[in-house]
């Protein structure tokens, strides 16, 4: 199968046959390993850092205006709180930019190429017949290729 999803049609297919699904596996097969290198532009996150920052500035300051007693008047406070914020945003932004776009900050996941129904050596003629005779393959639902030419020697078929 080529797709996760065409290996759960299969499966779906087999199941509305009365195929005992705890008993199909869908695997992957073909498996590679994929690295990516994830980059975020410093610039974007630096700016919502500072975005962040100052609304937390501006929290921080209604909270300080309503709960504090201070010499300066309440729109004082906000403003310092805005200009707190956004310096304080910035700089855990650009941190942030620097540490995840560092060369050695690489993904690397094991993906599989395609997916395989595998059945108990039991089931693997049910399934092979079901298979083999769909009538509904042209439509794309289910690929029989898979498990209809399967080798019956194995204890885990194909």
């Amino acid at each position: 199968m080529s797709t996760y999803e065409d290996a759960q049609r299969t499966v779906d297919y087999l199941r509305s046959y009365g195929m005992d699904a705890a008993r199909l596996e869908v695997v992957g097969a073909g498996l590679r390993q994929a690295t990516r290198h994830r980059t975020v532009p410093v610039a974007r996150l630096a700016g919502v850092g500072a975005l962040k920052g100052a609304a937390l500035g501006v929290l921080a300051a209604v909270f300080t205006t309503l709960v504090a007693e201070t010499t300066l008047n309440g729109l004082a406070v906000v403003v310092w709180g805005f200009v707190y914020g956004v310096i304080v945003g910035l700089l855990w932004g650009l941190f942030r930019g620097l540490i995840r776009n560092r060369p050695e900050a690489t993904i690397t996941q094991t993906l599989p190429t395609s997916y395989e129904v595998r059945c108990p050596t039991d089931d693997l003629p049910v399934a092979q017949t079901l298979l083999a005779d769909a009538t509904d393959v042209e439509d794309g639902r289910v690929e029989r290729e898979v498990i209809a030419n399967a080798p019956t020697e194995h204890k885990n078929a194909a």
